[in-house]
């Protein structure tokens, strides 16, 4: 991996660092600095370090930043100061030529600006396409891009320089363009072509002369194309995989300023998207390779591409790392399923199995792309996953929604495993099961009651509660509970062990964690996913070292918490291991058993505050009442097998003589405007916002908000 070159920025007594690459871009450098110094915008000020010999190096350039790097690991430096200094004022008759971005102040002295105040001219700035006007310079100009590097310098060095041109001739061996005002004898004109010994391309002829007038660099030119616009953004596409072409707009705005249409934006972005992921149909060519891969860098893992017999079209893809499948054992016997769907242009659902770990964050276990959310991709989903779960010998407890086709294939795959359905899908199925004109607060209060039935500890308990909820629900209710199966939904009836898990929102925040790597194409997102996990795995590892609690510390939290509660109560011994705890009301706790008779204990698997008080009376460590699941040393070693990178380097090049070619689904287009956002159930609440102008919480950001202040 290629080692960063630490920056460090200084500017008014102020500095600060960031890390720079060998392909790090000028651009990405005054981005740094802006972000880090509010007080700067770009072009307003000076880059420059310092080399043995040459105190003040320029960078003004993505080739002075390449330069800056080779330098400094050649030296074996690790960091460089990087100087800033603000534009000074540029005497009369600089940069007075059209082609230049930078304006300059005129005869103003440099007194006047001060005696003027506010009423003074702004100050000059050089953008980001200062750079342009020197694309093209000379005969014998080199292009080691080929066409398409001489091509799109061309336009850039048109749209700085303020003029228009056509092409004459335009094919891959050569291209002369001349200006649009040929007719008004303007000579200007290039002639480039391929030297076919390397495929560069050279400037052979060149007359870089205008006569024509009016030369002045426009805001918005007609040759500022979606090309241009794909070239600029594909680094930040890199980084940014779901930046907005509103942003682009924005961007181009305000570093290179330039006016360019959402048009444009879009299909820029979109081209950039294609540069730098490639095309979405290669990339289901690249999974052959990449199953192979997966089992050669990680063995043990379980990695299955199926697809159709007769076409090769691309069906599904399960994959599951082996550093996931081991750390699993560390893990409760727990697994949240659910599907999400995937945002590029072949579309498809990915389904996940999430576990949590010892310090309550999600564990991700594996996933798989299939082309429908149905019961025969649930059964085969259930299928792998029972493959790799069945040497381990341990009953799993499944959480998700009422997914019709889940339901049968957790059945089926895993008949002796426990289902429970999510509280929070189940609440909203309830609320819709009533009309808007029954008003919310009366559908509310319903979900209030259907709550209190799903947490009843017993079932005396449950049986109350439900009397009550089918008298104020009516037959609707009735009608609902009766394809409910109690055993998947109440803590009184429910056999597996849930671990006082009633929600599935784990499985949730795996899919927001991964949203964007599900706009990429197959091959980038599943290769992203991995990446995302090994980066994740390696730092809860770390960080793991540097715990000193025997429980994980959310745990160790909890159990503090516990603990303080009940410090006042009286406790009563009955015999060796059963007490009588006597707090607002008295339960009885058996701590050989495991076992209070406020059921917490048992739903949740970690001791209660009544057992906490027990312990205690009973000279006990709490510890030894905590299953392992929550210890530090189980979190480690939940985390102690690393997911192991798989270098594309390797990657054969896709010439269509492979084995197996995989070629893309078919899909069908649907009509409309391409939905990228889940739909809210009836019932969902969203998230509340604070405003940040008017601090108040609604539905409204800063950038919408219609408060007066």
């Amino acid at each position: 991996m290629e080692l960063a070159i630490i920056g460090r920025c200084n500017h008014n007594g102020k500095t600060a660092a960031f890390p720079i690459f060998g392909n790090t871009s000028f651009a990405e450098v005054c981005s740094h600095v802006c972000s880090r110094f509010d007080e700067l915008v770009v072009g307003t000020f000076d880059l420059t370090y310092a080399a043995p010999g040459h105190p003040s190096c320029l960078i003004q350039s993505d080739m002075d930043v390449r330069v800056m790097h080779l330098f400094l690991v050649n030296e074996k430096k690790t960091s460089i100061d990087i100087n800033i200094s603000d534009h000074t004022i540029v005497e009369a008759g600089a940069y007075a030529n059209a082609e230049n971005s930078f304006v300059a102040e005129g005869n103003i002295p440099a007194d006047e600006r001060e005696f003027l105040g506010k009423f003074s001219a702004p100050s000059g700035r050089m953008y980001l396409s200062h750079p342009w006007r020197s694309y093209i310079s000379k005969v014998g100009q080199k292009f080691v891009g080929g066409v398409v590097e001489f091509r799109d310098k061309l336009k850039k060095y048109a749209v700085e320089s303020g003029f228009k041109f056509s092409y004459v001739k335009n094919d891959k061996e050569r291209v002369t363009a001349t200006c649009t005002k040929k007719l008004d004898g303007c000579p200007w004109r290039v002639h480039a072509s391929v030297c076919r010994t390397n495929g560069y391309f050279y400037i052979r002829r060149l007359n870089n002369n205008h006569t024509c007038s009016g030369r002045i660099r426009e805001r918005r030119s007609k040759m500022m194309n979606s090309s241009i616009v794909s070239s600029i953004v594909a680094d930040q596409i890199r980084s940014n995989p779901l930046i907005k072409p509103t942003d682009i707009v924005k961007n181009f705005k305000q570093n290179y300023g330039l006016d360019i249409s959402y048009y444009n934006a879009w299909y820029g972005r979109m081209k950039a998207k294609k540069l730098v992921h490639g095309a979405e149909a290669e990339s289901y060519q690249q999974l052959t390779w990449y199953v192979k891969s997966v089992k050669e860098h990680n063995p043990g893992s379980h990695c299955v591409l199926e697809c159709e017999p007769n076409s090769n079209r691309f069906k599904r893809l399960f994959v599951s790392y082996y550093g996931c499948i081991e750390g699993f054992r560390f893990c409760r016997p727990l697994l949240f399923l659910d599907g999400t769907f995937v945002k590029n242009n072949y579309k498809g659902i990915l389904l996940a199995a999430t576990g949590k770990n010892g310090n309550q964050g999600f564990f991700p276990l594996a996933f798989a792309m299939v082309d429908l959310e149905n019961e025969e991709n649930w059964t085969w989903f259930m299928e792998q996953l029972s493959y790799m779960l069945t040497p381990q010998e341990r009953t799993i407890t499944f959480v998700s929604d009422r997914n019709k086709g889940l339901l049968e294939s957790v059945a089926t795959v895993f008949p002796k495993s426990h289902h429970a359905f999510c509280l929070e899908h189940l609440k909203r199925n309830v609320f819709s099961k009533y009309p808007t004109g029954c008003g919310k607060i009366f559908r509310d209060h319903i979900v209030h009651l259907f709550c209190k039935c799903a947490y009843a500890p017993t079932p005396e308990a449950f049986d109350m509660h439900l009397r009550v909820l089918k008298d104020e629900g009516g037959s609707v209710m009735r009608t609902f509970l009766d394809s409910l199966p109690k055993e998947n939904w109440s803590n009184a009836f429910f056999e597996g062990a849930r671990y006082g898990e009633m929600w599935s929102n784990v499985a949730e925040s795996f899919n927001s964690w991964i949203c964007e790597e599900r706009s990429l194409p197959i091959y980038q997102l599943v290769d992203g996913i991995r990446v995302k996990m090994m980066e994740m795995n390696s730092e809860r590892f770390r960080s793991a070292h540097n715990w000193n609690t025997f429980l994980c510390p959310e745990m160790e939290e909890r159990l503090n918490q516990v603990l303080e509660v009940g410090r006042h109560w009286e406790i009563s011994r009955s015999s060796l291991s059963v007490f009588e705890v006597h707090s607002d009301i008295s339960v009885m706790v058996d701590l050989q058993k495991r076992f209070c008779s406020c059921y917490q204990w048992q739903i949740k698997g970690f001791p209660c505050e009544h057992a906490v008080a027990a312990i205690i009376k009973d000279d006990g460590n709490p510890y030894d009442y905590v299953e392992d699941f929550f210890t530090t040393e189980y979190y480690k070693s939940s985390y102690t097998f690393p997911i192991y990178p798989i270098p594309n380097i390797e990657r054969p090049d896709i010439d269509g003589h492979e084995e197996i070619v995989v070629e893309p689904p078919l899909t069908k287009k649907q009509s409309g405007r391409p939905k990228l956002r889940r739909m809210k159930s009836i019932g969902e609440q969203s998230r509340p916002i604070t405003c940040g102008r008017c601090h108040q919480i609604g539905r409204h950001n800063s950038r919408t908000c219609q408060a007066q202040i």
